[in-house]
């Protein structure tokens, strides 16, 4: 599922129209559809690049890793 960042409220019809959610500013785990609306849509979120969670980085060749 894509991440998205939203910047200001937006609402999206969900099941068929029968059910109206409200998204508020800050981070939204979200289905497809969703991110459509409110990235190329309404404009109103980004997405979020997707990456690793919680992998380690490496500390300047040291050989350390940092969790």
């Amino acid at each position: 599922m894509p991440v998205i960042t939203v910047r200001e409220l937006f609402e999206v019809a969900v099941e068929n129209g029968n059910k109206v959610i409200t998204f508020e500013a800050g981070e939204h785990d979200v289905d497809e559809r969703v991110a459509e609306v409110a990235v190329n849509q309404l404009k109103v979120a980004t997405l979020k690049a997707k990456g690793k969670q919680n992998e380690s980085v490496s500390n300047a060749g040291t050989g350390k890793t940092t969790p």
